[in-house]
């Protein structure tokens, strides 16, 4: 390890050619299509007359647009029906790996790769979707892309890309028992606000960052775009290889051995230069949840909905008021013993099967609030068959709560599954947008363990 950062190596590793000062043609070694974007992606290679490049540095599953209903069918979402079938063909045509409905490897894109060995130390990796910078949690280089991007993908194994400065975010210190990733970035975002990262490719470090095991990490690089930044970073060390070793996807035998070798020539260390770093002492953070329409608008969960003042920027006064009128709380109120109506758990910030154990955890023996509507939702087949064995699912079911089929589900509500308007919902989620969930839904952003609790209590607590 040397002077560069683990962006810099992968980055060099990667580059085809120099374009300008600022624009490179990167070379993409893993290419991940899911089934909004990818149909439409895949259609635009047929009507150029193209096939997929490398057919075999791309992986298909559907997540967005299947229903989490239990016991699902493509039928059971209008979008699924329509985009489905068109995914399928598109795949079958280029020579692409769909793990499809009934596929054991199904699941959210951002679960499936690095669960089955296929997000790898040293990559790039790109997909339709913004949160893509959760594979960077492997060690690798990441990022979301438009479909007209996973078009050229597709067709080349390439893409132009603007190279960004780097920012490392060290994290410090112990955290409290029920303190998690997703309060730690809520935390950052809410005290660097949603546009701190824009231009930077941001690294994770720190004996904070180290002590936290592959799921935790994922959840943190999960919500790094929405700190403004596209990549999200934790450089891989021997957590790393013993969450990979042994997955179906990944390297074995001496192939593995060169991969450690590897981690250790890519990483970042101690002497390595950034642009800009900053420091968090995560001991003092305390659970968070969003009480706004940002993730930027949160606060502890004993907390109050931001007072505005004489020192109030113009910008945030504004924001401020919007929020309060969208979400229905008042300046200075209490966010603590807000009522609820609905619960998810799940997504890919939150939907793996650590995440899924703590919920257990938290409702065995208890019951769902009356008021609440709860659903938890697993990030892939294999997180829900690992919960099934072990008797997970009851304890969830026992306690009141849906327990649904693989998907992305509430958090965008692409397959047309929303929270009523005007209902107020914790979601373990990354996104708090107005009409996210729905239209006129109110979304409070908060780790699963905030998420269960509410939902036992019919409020937030």
């Amino acid at each position: 390890m040397g002077i560069n950062t683990l962006f810099d190596n992968l980055w060099d590793m990667h580059v085809v050619e120099k374009i300008d000062d600022n624009n490179y043609l990167i070379a993409v070694d893993r290419c991940f299509l899911h089934d909004l974007s990818g149909p439409y992606a895949l259609e635009m290679l047929s009507e150029s007359g193209l096939r997929a490049y490398n057919s075999g540095s791309v992986i298909a599953t559907p997540d967005h647009t299947l229903s989490s209903k239990p016991g699902r069918t493509v039928k059971d979402s209008p979008i699924s029906m329509m985009l489905m079938p068109r995914f399928e063909a598109g795949c079958r045509s280029n020579g692409i790996r769909l793990f499809g409905l009934d596929d054991e490897r199904q699941g959210i894109v951002h679960v499936v790769g690095p669960e089955l060995g296929l997000s790898l130390p040293g990559m790039t990796i790109v997909c339709g979707d913004s949160h893509t910078c959760t594979h960077g949690a492997m060690g690798s280089l990441s990022w979301g892309v438009g479909t007209t991007e996973l078009y050229h993908v597709l067709a080349t194994q390439t893409l132009t890309v603007k190279k960004p400065k780097t920012l490392r975010i060290n994290l410090t210190g112990d955290l409290a028992q029920d303190v998690g990733p997703m309060d730690i970035i809520l935390f950052i975002i809410s005290k660097l606000g949603t546009d701190f990262g824009i231009g930077y490719a941001i690294e994770y470090s720190g004996s904070a960052v180290s002590a936290m095991h592959m799921e935790q990490r994922m959840t943190l690089c999960n919500l790094t775009v929405e700190l403004g930044s596209e990549y999200g970073m934790i450089s891989p060390d021997e957590k790393t290889l013993r969450y990979i070793e042994g997955k179906e996807f990944a390297p074995k035998g001496e192939d593995m051995e060169a991969l450690a070798k590897h981690c250790q020539e890519i990483a970042s260390g101690a002497s390595s230069v950034f642009d800009k770093e900053i420091s968090f002492d995560v001991s003092e953070i305390r659970r968070q949840i969003s009480w706004g329409i940002t993730p930027a608008h949160t606060v502890a969960v004993d907390g109050v909905v931001p007072v505005t003042d004489q020192n109030t920027s113009e910008k945030d006064r504004r924001s401020f008021t919007e929020a309060r009128k969208y979400m229905g709380l008042e300046e200075g109120q209490k966010i603590e013993g807000v009522p609820i109506n609905r619960v998810f758990i799940g997504s890919c910030s939150n939907g793996r099967i650590s995440n899924i154990e703590q919920v257990a955890e938290m409702v065995k023996g208890q019951k769902v609030a009356d008021s609440v509507e709860a659903w938890v939702v697993p990030g892939s087949q294999k997180v829900k068959q690992a919960a099934e064995n072990l008797g997970l699912h009851k304890i969830i079911q026992e306690a009141g709560f849906l327990w649904g089929e693989p998907s992305c589900s509430l958090c965008g509500g692409c397959n047309g599954e929303k929270v009523q308007p005007g209902h107020r919902c914790v979601s373990t989620t990354n996104r708090n947008f107005i009409g996210r969930q729905g239209p006129n839904a109110r979304t409070h952003l908060a780790s699963p363990y905030t998420a269960a609790l509410a939902a036992i209590n019919g409020k937030i607590v």
